[in-house]
């Protein structure tokens, strides 16, 4: 993603869904792309997450 820019309307977008979440407005100093770097901790913690939400009954019979 190196040589895509960041363009104002991305820019609007970003702004308008972080004021959205926050419910204020705010002001974007600086962004950048990341370059993809395999898997990050966000995607681990987020494959725990749902794995462990899953719940499992055992049914014992006697």
């Amino acid at each position: 993603m190196q040589d895509q820019e960041i363009t104002p309307e991305l820019l609007i977008i970003m702004s308008s869904a972080i004021a959205a979440y926050l419910g204020k407005n705010v002001r974007i100093r600086r962004a950048r792309f990341l370059s993809d770097q395999g898997s990050s901790s966000w995607s681990q913690v987020g494959r725990v997450s749902i794995q462990t939400s899953h719940t499992f009954s055992i049914n014992q019979h006697k």
